[in-house]
């Protein structure tokens, strides 16, 4: 049986932060995943604000240092606007400073990071948990760890595993990498409309002058009489009134799918000695699907709270209050939002009317889980419909 301080499932930015910050604590740490190649497929967008727009997107939290950061050769472009398009095309905008990385090698910085703080790093290997932690692949056999952190994705087998209930509503997300396209560089861009993202939004993030990551993220309750992922991003990119005229005449050079957690916070991150972190827990914002830095965020707090348990400074119950105390307010106001939002999102023409009565500074102020005067007037917008 292989023993060790704390197992992390899942090299992700949450296990791997989590990682990194216990060993350098003093934990005897082992990060666990089963590709073979860390980061490796991508299964995301690669947006994320400059630092000072994090801190006010989470203004109790501390953010890791390797978040805030993070070296230029995993940039891949900056944008400063995002804009807002409402199904009849209309767009509003908001100034954003944002950093679009290289993801696949930011999880193997994120990764090395760790390994270069001690932890044992081990690939190529699945995790299961019954009654304890068990490894099969290119490592197997029990494993004797006094914390386990789970960090594996959106659908936890190690959560799944420990009976810990969740939030069952997922976000079914594909993105195509296009080059040869017509967009404005500088801004990342958010389409809402039924015929092309029923329940969700169409993103353009650019990634030059003519390549950008173009996507759809949805909610599978939304997706009726067997509409497919693939035939509303087709659709978008061929069809859009607006975004058809920018990428219909680009070239698609890569593949992205994913699922995205949309139900807020699970209800139980704290089991035992077993904690979960980052998608597995939940910790993504409702409204924009964003998840990186929430669960680097979170993987750090695990990270503090795990190596204390083992130094016996601090219990395994710090973890979820300490989460709760620096994001937790954040994270039930994006589900709140979205929840509002839901009862319009059903019909393009009161998506309109909705888009056109927000401001874009409190546009700006939604997508950083804050519910501004303007979208509690969703509720009379309804009502008049």
């Amino acid at each position: 049986m292989m023993k060790t301080e704390i197992a992390v499932v899942g090299a992700g930015p949450a296990g791997s932060t989590a990682a990194e910050v216990a060993a350098r604590l003093g934990a005897e740490v082992t990060l666990i995943d089963r590709k073979a190649e860390i980061g490796s497929p991508v299964q995301c967008g690669g947006f994320l604000p400059e630092a000072h727009e994090l801190r006010a997107l989470l203004p109790g939290a501390l953010l890791p240092e390797s978040l805030v950061e993070i070296p230029e050769r995993i940039m891949l472009h900056r944008t400063g606007v995002q804009r807002i398009y409402s199904p009849s095309g209309r767009s509003k905008e908001f100034p954003v400073e944002g950093r679009v990385i290289d993801r696949r090698n930011f999880d193997r910085y994120l990764v090395q990071r760790a390994a270069r703080a001690g932890a044992e790093v081990m690939v190529s290997t699945r995790a299961s948990f019954t009654h304890g932690l068990c490894l099969s692949g290119h490592f197997s056999g029990p494993v004797d760890a006094k914390v386990v952190i789970g960090a594996d994705g959106p659908s936890s087998s190690i959560g799944r595993g420990a009976g810990m209930a969740k939030r069952s509503e997922v976000g079914v997300c594909l993105e195509y990498e296009m080059v040869g396209v017509d967009i404005d560089p500088r801004a990342a861009e958010m389409y809402f409309g039924t015929r092309c993202a029923p329940g969700g939004y169409a993103w353009i993030i650019p990634l030059g002058p003519d390549a950008a990551n173009v996507g759809v993220g949805v909610r599978s309750s939304y997706l009726a009489g067997g509409t497919k992922l693939r035939e509303l991003l087709d659709h978008f990119v061929r069809d859009h009134p607006v975004a058809g005229d920018k990428l219909r005449h680009g070239e698609v050079v890569a593949i992205m799918r994913g699922l995205v957690p949309a139900g807020g916070i699970s209800p139980s991150i704290l089991k035992g000695n077993l904690l979960l972190v980052g998608d597995a827990a939940g910790q993504v914002m409702a409204t924009s699907g964003g998840g990186i830095p929430l669960a680097m965020v979170g993987g750090r707090i695990a990270g503090e709270v795990a190596a204390g348990h083992i130094r016996g400074g601090c219990g395994l119950e710090e973890y979820p209050s300490r989460t709760n105390d620096e994001m937790g307010q954040e994270l039930e106001n994006s589900v709140r939002i979205r929840r509002l939002v839901d009862k319009v999102m059903r019909s393009d023409r009161l998506m309109d009317a909705l888009l056109a009565m927000i401001p874009p500074e409190h546009m700006k102020a939604t997508q950083r889980g804050q519910v501004p005067e303007s979208l509690m007037r969703v509720h009379d917008l309804v009502a008049k419909n």
